[in-house]
């Protein structure tokens, strides 16, 4: 018995074996850069000046480094440290609007007794911090409104506090920075939010702003997504929990609230709800939906929740909240049960019968929608399950299939694909999950997977990546307009070009220029380097 329960985890306490010769892709070129000395940074982030340029803003508390990088000569350019930000200075956001880098932080000023909230704007030429420039102050206590996922806090974690939600308008000509105070009733049935919603352009300069009290108690709504439109109105999305309905509350340059009903289903189940303006400038709302929770007890009696996620919803309404469209994009049970077991499939048959198949706990990694209205969504299975390892019973993270999701402007669906993989590790996120981005024609899905499934078919099962074990930088290529799939392999990290990456984060990828994407890894000996994949069709 002690043995099957060692069984399940196997895969994650053995070395991986390599079988065969790899083959690996021909459409990536791939280069490695000259080393650089490595900076001790928890929070690391990559942008493109869109001019051969890319520039790293790495943060460890009051310290800031930003760091130039040539694309074409694969070297670091320059760096520079910054330690002139006030005593616990919290990173909020860095947001690129238009050509500009801003890097938006909060501190707390203790001798004027506020909570305030800063930019300063990233000069990508030379890779400089500029004047630090007051956004907005509080003499109220802001409350925690989500937290920043980091590598070990990723999924159920506490990762960094993030108190000021940012959110932009479609063409990012608007920003909108929306907090919560500090309740004044700890009663829910008597305290009415407070919230503050100050809209900016693009370049950080004050539209308008101020602190709103809501038209309902917590107890009788939740908040669920704010959004701005590109001339400066705020509006945010709430669920009223007694008639289970939503609500469009417009909220005004004169810091009043005006609520509108919408004729959405209020008994469906979200983890999330998008909201942002469209193009055509109404209001679109999308999530992944689910018509129950499931209760799922495994063989080691360990039980857990799990999110019964059945579809995609995604409506659009008018900035009244009048619903001008309402699309359910159901996952049909052929979808559901591509790469599963025939035991599963038999189940999710007989779950059929009753309306209630799906897939567990499908998590929102990106939604795009380009300029001609499409849009374009992708979702990643992320659970954690308690198992037994090495005697103990143990949280294992995973991160599994994915679903990625096409329709048009009308809600004509051109394509919904399910595309398998399954990540499992003991220290959160760790080197998993993956790294969505959007190409010209094509959308590609970076991730790091076992070495096994390097030269399987599309249609065969993967096997299982253990987090921290090696693997082989993969891609999923999704053509856009037919959503013909392509799986590639691009390079074993552990022989890149003859260089071993070691800490490998698909957070670490980004798009550095049309058809190039770079990945910084840390090669020990306290150096880093960045790799380049250039795709060659």
């Amino acid at each position: 018995m002690k043995n099957k329960k060692h069984l399940l985890f196997l895969l994650l306490l053995v070395p991986i074996v390599t079988f065969g010769q790899v083959k690996l892709s021909k459409d990536f070129r791939v280069t490695v850069g000259t080393p650089y000395p490595v900076i001790d940074a928890p929070d690391k982030e990559y942008f493109s000046d869109g001019k051969g340029q890319a520039i790293a803003v790495k943060s460890k508390g009051e310290k800031v480094t930003i760091q130039r990088y040539d694309i074409s000569k694969m070297a670091e350019v320059s760096r520079k440290e910054y330690e002139d930000f006030p005593p616990a200075s919290k990173l909020q956001k860095i947001m690129k609007l238009g050509d500009k880098l801003f890097y938006i932080y909060a501190s707390v000023n203790k001798k004027d007794k506020t909570e305030d909230l800063y930019s300063r704007e990233v000069n990508m030429a030379d890779g400089t911090f500029g004047t630090p420039k007051l956004l907005l102050s509080t003499s109220k206590e802001v409350k925690v409104s989500s937290y920043m996922e980091s590598v070990t806090t990723a999924m159920f974690g506490i990762g960094s506090p993030i108190k000021y939600e940012i959110n932009t308008s479609f063409d990012n000509s608007k920003l909108l920075i929306r907090y919560r105070l500090k309740p004044a009733e700890r009663d829910d049935s008597k305290n009415y939010d407070i919230l503050g919603f100050y809209v900016y352009d693009a370049n950080m300069e004050k539209q308008w702003g101020g602190e709103v009290k809501m038209p309902y108690t917590e107890k009788q709504m939740n908040n669920i997504a704010y959004g701005v439109t590109r001339e400066g109105k705020a509006f945010m999305l709430a669920y009223l929990n007694e008639s289970k309905e939503f609500e469009l509350l417009n909220i005004s340059s004169d810091l009043k609230v005006e609520t509108n009903k919408i004729a959405i289903d209020g008994k469906l189940i979200f983890q999330e709800l998008k909201l942002r303006e469209s193009v055509d400038g109404n209001i679109s709302c999308i999530g992944f939906y689910a018509n129950g929770i499931d209760f799922k007890v495994n063989w080691t009696g360990n039980s857990a929740f799990s999110f019964n996620t059945n579809g995609i919803l995604s409506f659009t309404m008018d900035q009244k909240g009048k619903v001008l469209q309402n699309n359910n994009f159901e996952f049909p049970l052929e979808l559901i049960n591509q790469y599963e077991s025939a035991k599963s499939k038999e189940k999710n048959e007989k779950r059929e019968e009753g309306g209630k198949a799906g897939i567990n706990d499908v998590k929102m990694i990106d939604v795009n929608i380009d300029a001609d209205g499409n849009t374009t969504v992708v979702g990643e299975q992320q659970y954690v399950r308690k198992e037994f390892v090495i005697n103990n019973t143990k949280n294992v993270y995973y991160y599994a299939d994915l679903i990625a999701t096409k329709f048009d402007k009308n809600g004509k669906l051109i394509w919904m694909k399910k595309l398998p993989k399954t990540q499992a590790g003991l220290q959160g996120k760790g080197g998993m999950s993956v790294k969505y981005i959007k190409g010209n024609g094509a959308n590609y899905i970076l991730y790091l997977d076992n070495v096994k499934n390097a030269n399987i078919q599309l249609s065969e099962t993967p096997e299982k990546h253990s987090d921290g074990r090696g693997g082989f930088l993969t891609a999923y290529k999704i053509d856009d307009a037919t959503g013909a799939i392509e799986k590639h392999s691009i390079c074993d990290i552990n022989n890149i070009d003859g260089t071993e990456a070691f800490q490998f984060k698909t957070s670490r990828i980004f798009n550095a220029a049309d058809k190039v994407f770079m990945l910084e890894i840390y090669i020990k000996g306290k150096e880093d380097t960045m790799v380049k994949m250039e795709l060659t069709k």
